[in-house]
C-alpha cells in the first residue's frame, strides 16, 4: 500500500502557504443552502420560478462541477472543507479503512466519527476567529468534534419548514449569540430522482416544491432585520442521470473470489483492494468487462484529484454513463443515480446566490465546488489556510 500518514488525511501540508483576508467581517451573513441531487438543468427543464428571481437578484453559475466521485457525503464535505474527496478523506458513501479497521457507512454510527474526516470546515475555522456559526443537517455538521455552535443531528422526519423556521430563529438571537454562518440541507430531489428519474413527473414535482421552499427562504431571509446584509449561497453536491435494468454489469461475474481483499459497490462506482499477488489477474480480468472503465489508484487521471488517499484502495471502477454496476444479476435497477465522471454533464450542480457581496443579474462560467470555501471565507473575512479550491475561480461574482 502507498505511504499515506494519518498527518497527511489531517491535510497539514496545506499549512504551507496561507490565504489572508480582511479582518472577520462582523456584519457578514452567509446562508449556505444545499438540495441533494439538484441537476444543473432542472431550472431549463421545468421553469423554475423562484430560482429564476434568485438569479435575477444576484449571480448564478452555468453549472457547478462536482468532485468525484458525484456522491452525496463527498461532495457535501468538499464544498464545505475546499479539499478534494481525495484528500479529506470523505472518498465515497461507503468505503474501508485500514489503518482504522473500520467501514464508514452512512447507514451507521461511523458518519459521525471525526476520525474519518480530515481537513478544517468553515464552520470549524470561523468559530476558531470567533464567528459563531448553525447547522442543521449538514453531512459532516453532527461528528463527534468540530461541531457548529448550534447543529441537528440527522432527522429526515423533520418537516422541511420547519428546518426553514429554525435557520430564520438562528438569525433572529441577539447579536452575542447569532450565527453568521449557517448551513442547511434538503434531502430532495436527490431521492425521488433516485427511485423515478431526473425528468419524470414525480421529481418535477419534488422540484418543483424545492423551488417553492427557495422562494420562502428568501421571503422571510429579506424580512429580517438583517436581511440586508443576508448573502444566501444555494447549491447542489451532484446531479443525476437515468439507468435501466437493462443496462448493468455485474462485475463480481468476471472477478474471482480468492482475488480480492475488499470491495465496495456504491452504483456506479467500486473500489477494490487486491490480495497480495493478485493485482495482475484482477486488471487483466477488468479489460474484458464490457461497459466500464477502470484505473489502478495510482493511474487515475489527474483532472478527478483522486487516488493518492488508501481508502480508494487498488482499483477504481466506474460504470459508462447509464449503466449500473451491481453485485447480482437479479438486482433490479429503475430510475436515476449519479456517481459518474464530474465531466459528465447530468452530474452537474447548481449554484445561486443573492446579497450584498453578490452582483445582480449575473451569470459566471462553470467552477469547481471545492471554490465555495474560499468564497464564503472572503465573504465573513476568514482567514483559511490554502486549500483545494480557488478564490480566483469564483472573484468575477462579487461586488469587489
Amino acid at each position: 500500500m502507498r505511504k499515506f500518514t494519518t498527518q497527511l488525511l489531517s491535510f497539514t501540508f496545506l499549512l504551507l502557504n496561507t490565504f489572508l483576508y480582511s479582518q472577520s467581517n462582523k456584519n457578514a451573513y452567509v446562508v449556505l443552502v444545499s438540495m441533494d441531487g439538484f441537476r444543473w438543468d432542472y431550472v431549463k427543464h421545468f421553469k423554475l420560478q423562484n430560482l429564476n428571481q434568485i438569479a435575477k437578484e444576484g449571480v448564478h453559475a452555468k453549472s457547478m462541477r462536482p468532485s468525484y466521485p458525484s456522491k452525496t457525503f463527498p461532495n457535501h464535505y468538499s464544498i464545505v472543507t475546499g479539499l478534494y474527496p481525495d484528500h479529506h478523506g470523505i472518498i465515497n458513501n461507503v468505503f474501508y479503512d485500514a489503518g482504522l479497521n473500520e467501514s464508514f457507512a452512512l447507514s451507521t454510527n461511523a458518519k459521525n466519527d471525526s476520525r474519518f474526516y480530515g481537513g478544517n470546515p468553515i464552520w470549524n475555522v470561523a468559530e476558531q476567529q470567533s464567528v459563531k456559526t448553525a447547522s442543521f443537517f449538514w453531512p459532516g455538521s453532527d461528528t463527534d468534534k468540530k461541531r457548529p455552535s448550534y447543529y441537528k443531528e440527522y432527522n429526515d422526519k423533520i418537516p422541511y419548514g420547519n428546518r426553514i423556521d429554525t435557520v430564520i430563529k438562528w438569525l433572529q438571537l441577539p447579536e452575542k449569540q447569532r450565527p453568521h454562518l449557517v448551513t442547511l440541507y434538503f434531502d430532495e430531489p436527490d431521492h425521488t430522482g433516485h427511485n423515478f428519474g431526473p425528468l419524470s413527473p414525480e421529481n418535477e414535482k419534488a422540484i418543483k416544491k424545492m423551488d417553492s421552499l427557495m422562494g420562502q427562504l428568501s421571503f422571510k431571509l429579506n424580512q429580517l432585520s438583517i436581511g440586508k446584509e443576508i448573502n444566501l449561497i444555494i447549491v447542489s453536491d451532484h446531479g443525476m442521470t437515468n439507468i435501466s435494468n437493462d443496462k448493468k454489469v455485474v462485475i463480481l461475474h468476471y472477478l474471482k473470489p480468492e482475488w480480492l481483499e475488499y470491495k465496495a459497490v456504491i452504483n456506479p462506482i467500486m473500489s477494490l483492494q487486491a490480495k497480495p499477488g493478485y493485482q495482475d489477474s484482477i486488471a487483466n480480468a477488468l479489460k474484458k468487462v464490457p461497459h466500464i472503465k477502470f484505473w489502478k489508484s495510482s493511474e487515475v487521471p489527474k483532472r478527478l484529484h483522486y487516488g493518492t488517499n488508501p481508502r480508494v484502495h487498488d482499483f477504481v471502477i466506474e460504470a459508462k454513463k447509464g449503466y449500473s454496476l451491481v453485485s447480482e444479476k437479479n438486482q433490479n435497477i429503475k430510475g436515476g443515480t449519479h456517481g459518474y465522471d464530474n465531466k459528465t454533464k447530468d452530474m452537474q450542480a447548481i449554484f445561486y446566490a443573492k446579497g450584498p457581496a453578490f452582483k445582480v443579474d449575473k451569470e459566471v462560467k462553470s467552477f469547481q465546488n471545492v471554490s465555495i470555501y474560499p468564497l464564503i471565507a472572503h465573504i465573513l473575512g476568514l482567514q483559511i489556510d490554502e486549500v483545494d479550491g480557488k478564490f480566483s475561480e469564483v472573484q468575477s461574482m462579487l461586488v469587489n
